[in-house]
């Protein structure tokens, strides 16, 4: 346990003087509570050169207001990199001073300019808002509410962590560019959906902001229980934003006619659950084998088959996927950080597979069983003529990669320019040959799985 605590101490002050590699220690449990501890949001400014245009659009600056707002966001980064600048030579400071002290004693050491610098940070970002605020006019602070409902969704949406938890579905909704009167029809239910999600929000930041102490104490105490207490109270807030979405895919999909509530759905499905829904090869396969000029009718009856029961299966294999992260993910941070507890207190851990990879398995074997279904129905000339799968000729062994000659491309790789000659191709030695092979390299292009560089695409990891 002492070396682990080490390690933590350590890992933390390298973390921390690394902006934007906060969260790069090397003991899970810390961060773990790194995350929640707000480490990364530490040493990232809140506002950027790119959120002009969400001043502008939003409060309808004028003309004669921009460059006022430009300079304010201009005199707040210079503001906020001076601050990080100064907290990471504090930290850097506190190298000398670590030597063999306790490690509940250089937490407390390496938190301590963090807490200063959150508090000073936040003020940063008051100030800043309070100044934008006095520059507008009567009509510009009566939107101002919606302005902030748009900050926080741009700000505060993509800090989930759960599938499902930072899908926007305010912006995918202007994004699917639906007809006038249907943007109309369901805007009500829109901005319900945009009310509800920023009182979620609020509710999972203020419980953030709420336990960072706590967090941050026991992560000086290196109590565990104290911070996997603290952080199951933010995971029970991600679990509220998370169950808003879902919510409203359905409301807002149900609330759209034919074409569009499907499309909605699948999109609103795929961008918060995008493990769930990653992209498999047999579309791109069928599509292929759909342009050999003889296939015959039959084939084409059978691939239609195949097709047909193949999608009705993934569609029932992924909204299980869904379901096992809605109702497993929640809890799997707790287990990942007490399994590795228990692992440094030198008991046998097992590896356990989550509910929704042993599924993503199973998505798996039906893309291998449905291309391998596919392919059977082709002769062999016909599987032979698909792309990334030529016969050889020339004599030449094993299948061509469309080089003249039938030479696979992986035999040729071209030579720099030199003084005296221009760029030039060489062949590949045997033995650079059987190395690439050992590595699984091989021809580039596109396999009778529909994957590039002849690598089958699983489907999903």
């Amino acid at each position: 346990m002492t070396m682990l605590l080490r390690r933590i101490k350590s890992s933390v002050l390298v973390a921390a003087l690394s902006v934007g590699t906060a969260m790069s220690m090397s003991a899970p449990a810390s961060a773990q509570f790194g995350a929640q501890a707000g480490f990364a949001d530490s040493f990232r400014p809140e506002f950027l050169d790119r959120d002009m245009p969400l001043f502008v659009e939003i409060l309808k600056l004028e003309d004669w207001q921009r460059p006022i707002v430009e300079v304010l966001l201009q005199d707040y980064m210079v503001s906020y990199e001076a601050g990080v600048e100064e907290v990471k030579n504090r930290m850097r400071g506190l190298q000398s001073r670590i030597g063999n002290a306790r490690p509940d004693a250089v937490m407390e050491m390496i938190l301590e300019p963090l807490a200063v610098w959150d508090t000073e940070r936040a003020e940063l970002g008051r100030s800043f808002l309070n100044n934008v605020r006095a520059q507008l006019t009567p009509s510009q602070i009566d939107r101002w509410p919606r302005f902030e409902r748009t900050l926080r969704r741009e700000k505060e949406l993509p800090k989930g962590e759960l599938m499902g938890e930072s899908v926007d579905l305010f912006t995918l909704v202007r994004t699917l560019r639906f007809p006038y009167e249907i943007e109309e029809a369901i805007d009500p239910i829109v901005v319900e959906y945009e009310l509800a999600l920023d009182e979620a929000l609020a509710v999972r930041t203020a419980k953030i902001d709420s336990l960072q102490d706590k967090i941050k104490d026991a992560m000086a105490a290196m109590d565990f229980e104290a911070g996997l207490s603290a952080t199951d109270q933010i995971m029970s807030t991600r679990v509220q934003v998370r169950r808003i979405q879902d919510e409203f895919v359905v409301r807002i999909a149900e609330a759209l006619p034919g074409e569009f509530n499907e499309r909605f759905r699948d999109a609103a499905l795929a961008e918060g659950y995008p493990r769930a829904f990653r992209p498999t090869p047999i579309p791109r396969l069928l599509e292929s084998i759909r342009t050999l000029p003889d296939l015959t009718d039959g084939q084409r009856a059978q691939l239609d088959e195949i097709e047909v029961e193949f999608d009705l299966r993934l569609a029932n294999i992924e909204m299980r996927i869904v379901e096992a992260f809605r109702i497993h993910e929640p809890g799997e941070a707790r287990v990942k950080v007490q399994r590795m507890i228990d692992r440094r207190n030198g008991k046998k851990v097992e590896r356990v597979q989550s509910e929704a990879d042993r599924i993503v398995a199973e998505k798996t074997d039906l893309v291998d069983e449905t291309r391998r279904r596919i392919l059977a129905v082709l002769t062999p000339e016909q599987t032979g003529a698909l792309p990334g799968n030529s016969r050889p000729r020339d004599g030449a062994g094993g299948p061509a990669g469309g080089s003249p000659g039938g030479i696979r491309s992986e035999k040729i790789r071209t030579l720099a320019p030199g003084k005296d000659h221009p760029a030039r191709p060489r062949f590949k030695s045997p033995d650079e040959l059987s190395k690439n092979r050992d590595r699984g390299v091989g021809a580039q292009g596109i396999s009778p799985s529909g994957s590039k560089d002849g690598k089958q695409d699983r489907g999903s990891d």
